[in-house]
């Protein structure tokens, strides 16, 4: 009997040990897990370069802060013909109603304000100005914007706007240099390889208040280019007619 009970106590003792074995060995695995939060070791997720844990941990633009909206998705169809896609030629833009404009770039905040009258022509002075704001802000670059699309953009714009209201509108990218493009081929998802945005001829943009199907609908009724609708913001091109989503 005193047998049995020294047998009972011995293997309530082991187990007691192999529970106590148990516990350390998770307090210490986790342990080892968090480490390199406490050490000098490169995070999985970096979301001030918006890099990934398999993303390219070198940075092939320097001098500049990259935050986490790098991660882009602008699935832009390839064309064929790109190489011989040549600039399109409108004498002028005009502004047929009245439009007072707010811009803001989604990604740096930059703001910019138009205030056009009736019957207005813009002026050299206001074409740079959206070229400039329209700038490969990653690489401060700036293009010459194809005059089409320009125009395709300033008319959708007059059929969101109300009467005396000021119309804001998100830009998500304009103008995208080619080392700016291979960059977000790297470490973003399904970014053309010979983008519109390239050429200056593609703007990506949004319209507060006015949802993505309805403005998508706007796009395509007044526009004869490329028009590729996403979750967050419409892609708008001088391309060859074309729609996806």
């Amino acid at each position: 009997m005193v047998d049995l009970k020294n047998r009972f106590s011995k293997s309530q003792s082991k187990n007691r040990v192999l529970t106590v074995q148990k516990k350390i060995t998770r307090r210490a695995f986790f342990s080892l897990a968090l480490l390199p939060t406490f050490v000098d070791a490169k995070p999985l997720v970096d979301f001030n370069r918006g890099l990934g844990l398999f993303s390219d941990q070198k940075n092939p633009i320097s001098n500049n802060k990259f935050t986490g909206l790098e991660l882009y998705n602008d699935p832009e169809p390839e064309l064929r013909n790109f190489g011989e896609l040549k600039s399109n030629q409108i004498s002028h833009i005009q502004i047929n109603k009245k439009l007072n404009l707010h811009l803001v770039n989604s990604n740096t905040k930059e703001e910019i304000s138009f205030q056009f009258p009736k019957n207005y022509k813009l002026s050299n002075q206001d074409l740079s100005k959206l070229n400039s704001f329209l700038k490969d802000w990653r690489t401060n670059e700036i293009k010459n914007f194809d005059k089409v699309v320009l125009n395709d953009f300033l008319k959708v714009c007059l059929n969101c706007s109300g009467t005396n209201s000021i119309l804001s509108v998100n830009v998500h990218s304009g103008f995208r240099s080619k080392k700016t493009n291979e960059y977000l081929r790297r470490n973003s998802h399904k970014v053309a390889q010979n983008s519109m945005h390239i050429l200056g001829k593609a703007i990506d943009f949004s319209i507060p208040g006015t949802g993505i199907k309805n403005l998508a609908k706007i796009v395509r009724a007044n526009t004869k280019g490329g028009v590729g609708s996403y979750q967050t913001f419409i892609h708008l091109d001088s391309g060859p007619h074309r729609t996806w989503s």
